[in-house]
């Protein structure tokens, strides 16, 4: 199993990117896909009815990009984050706690820090 090298990084841009995208309010997903799916065609259906405005096609346009760039940095970050919790299950852990879910993915790379930092010089570790 390929471990990240730096997972408390990893786990801090997941939390980050978590709340932007898996937001917890119904206004906030709502924003998300308007920014996300229903500007971007309601700048292609302006496109072919030739009423586009420039700035406006491109805020929109940057603001698409970012948020289709992060959700997909979020997903994989999210399947990082999965293989870091059957890590750190698989040999024994967690070995810290936290009272709040949010935090949780610090508790996996407390476990892959533990692991990295008792693997031996040729990086492999068996048992």
């Amino acid at each position: 199993m390929d471990l990240p090298s730096k997972p408390f990084e990893l786990a801090e841009r997941y939390i980050q990117l978590r709340t932007k995208c898996a937001p917890e309010s119904w206004a906030d997903t709502a924003h998300l896909v308007s920014d996300m799916i229903i500007m971007p065609l309601i700048l292609l259906f302006l496109a072919f009815v030739k009423g586009l405005d420039p700035m406006m096609t491109a805020m929109n346009g940057v603001k698409a990009y970012q948020a289709w760039r992060e959700y997909i940095e979020y997903t994989h970050l999210r399947f990082e984050m999965q293989r870091m919790m059957l890590h750190c299950q698989a040999v024994g852990g967690p070995f810290i706690v936290t009272n709040d879910p949010k935090y949780m993915p610090y508790v996996f790379a407390d476990a892959v820090q533990r692991w990295i930092a008792k693997a031996p010089p040729g990086g492999r570790l068996d048992g």
